[in-house]
């Protein structure tokens, strides 16, 4: 047996597939229903500067689950060939996300790793790890350049997009054979809207002057004018109305089948953190 499958293989207590093929309705069919609502984080006019402090604390708060990090690395790496370097194109990066550490993880499970950071507005940024590269144009998920090879991968960032767009980023994956890797952060209860709610504002608080790279304006905005803690909590609950369940992602996948293709999908379980997190791979069958 390949080593990525004896690896997914091991995961099976943790990690719960979906079985059901045949397609659900878009509004799923536990959890609450998916809404489309506004995120500050998606407008125009959002002021770069909040949105810079918002991505940072972002990027800063996957420090505090290291099992998530690692569960997601392991899922990738069961579309990783053993024996060859990882070319990995991130999708939405926004400011990197979890990247560095997913690097560390494959990098200790034997697989080297090369990434590619991109956003459809990219802010290039000079990062730490050699091995991770800002590309400095902009990148449609949706439309991704036959030129930009490697596994694609979206972390908490799905959500952003509309059903059609949301098929779209697929189909492209789907048509041009490339292995893709999505995931979720959060899940579509009442647990995860209600610990969010407790939670996060002070999260915010605690985390942000360790967010990079750091801004004393970030600070600014955290405490003497306590925009962030309220910005970050609402786009979040947003983001959770808006995940798409297993259920849903089996749907968006529907017309998307052939013998040399196959999804999985399905739900990582971490402890801390209430609820479901979805996720769906698609790779080419070799």
């Amino acid at each position: 047996m390949p080593r990525g499958m004896r690896l997914l293989a091991d995961m099976t207590n943790t990690t719960r597939k979906s079985a059901n093929r045949s397609g659900a309705r878009l509004r799923g069919n536990r959890g609450m229903l998916r809404l489309h609502l506004f995120e500050f984080g998606d407008q125009r006019w959002f002021p770069q500067l909040l949105r810079d402090a918002e991505t940072a604390y972002l990027a800063t708060s996957y420090r505090l689950w290291p099992r998530l990090v690692q569960r997601w690395a392991e899922l990738i790496s069961t579309v990783l060939h053993a024996g060859e370097p990882a070319e990995i194109l991130d999708l939405c990066s926004g400011a990197g996300g979890p990247i560095p550490t997913i690097v560390e993880e494959l990098e200790t499970l034997g697989y080297p790793t090369r990434v590619r950071l991109t956003d459809l507005y990219p802010k290039p940024k000079i990062s730490s790890n050699p091995s991770v590269v800002w590309l400095p144009g902009p990148v449609d998920a949706t439309r991704v350049s036959r030129d930009l090879v490697g596994v694609r991968t979206m972390f908490s960032a799905f959500h952003h997009f509309r059903p059609d767009a949301a098929t779209a980023i697929l189909k492209d994956a789907f048509d041009r054979r490339r292995a893709i890797c999505i995931f979720e952060a959060g899940g579509r209860t009442l647990l995860a809207a209600g610990t969010m709610i407790a939670v996060v504002p002070l999260a915010v608080l605690a985390l942000m002057p360790f967010s990079r790279p750091f801004r004393w304006a970030h600070l600014a905005f955290t405490y003497l004018i306590p925009l962030m803690p309220f910005i970050v909590l609402w786009d979040g609950l947003v983001s959770l109305l808006r995940i798409y369940s297993p259920e849903q992602m089996n749907t968006l996948t529907g017309g998307l089948q052939a013998p040399d293709y196959a999804w999985e999908i399905g739900g990582i379980y971490v402890p801390g953190i209430p609820g479901e997190l979805p996720y769906l791979i698609g790779r080419p069958i070799r």
